[in-house]
This record gives C-alpha cells, structure tokens and sequence, in this order.
C-alpha cells in the first residue's frame, strides 16, 4: 500500500517535472524566433536603406559602407532569408566605389 502510494507520488513529480520543462522549452523557442525575426527585420531594413541612400542617391558606395552591408548581408543570409535583398546586394556590389566625378 505504502509501496504503490509513494511510487504514485513519484510518477505525478516527474510527470510535472517532465511538463514544466517541456513548456520551459516551447517558451524559450518562441522566445528566440521572436528574436530571430526580429533581427532579420532589422537587418533587412539596413540593407534597404543603404540601398536607397546609395543606389538611388549617391550612385556610388565607399569600401567602407559597402563592406558593412555585405557583413549584415551576410548575417541576413545566416538566419535563412533571402529573396528580394539578393537582387539589392547585386546592384550595391556593383556600385563604383568612389564618387563619379572623381574618375580618372
């Protein structure tokens, strides 16, 4: 009687243990997608705005800036999106890296 009562306890503690740990863990990954697409977001956004000021305004990127970009691209790229940024990093890349006027 004694036997089955503490075995019975000690079924309904590691059922519990088992199931907090099991929610610690389902908290633990949304909480690091959230994360996760919430430094794609900001990344993709850089790399938008550097597009903008430097495809559309300036028609060219110093090494400096363009280095930067292809570093969060990179990162961009680790956390598994793509799509439409490869296209802008294409065009960044083939940007001259100094201003126009100054050639030659």
């Amino acid at each position: 009687m004694i036997e089955s009562t503490v075995q019975t306890v000690i079924n309904i503690i590691v059922g519990a243990i088992i199931s907090y740990l099991f929610a610690l863990y389902r908290a633990k990954k949304k909480e690091n997608n959230a994360l996760k697409a919430g430094l794609q977001a900001l990344l993709r956004d850089r790399i938008i705005q550097a597009y903008n000021h430097y495809c559309d305004d300036k028609k060219w990127i110093p090494i400096y800036a363009l280095e930067s970009i292809n570093a969060c691209f990179r990162s961009y790229e680790a956390l598994g999106e793509n799509g439409v940024i490869n296209g802008l990093m294409e065009q960044l890349n083939d940007l001259p890296n100094y201003e126009p006027h100054q050639k030659g």
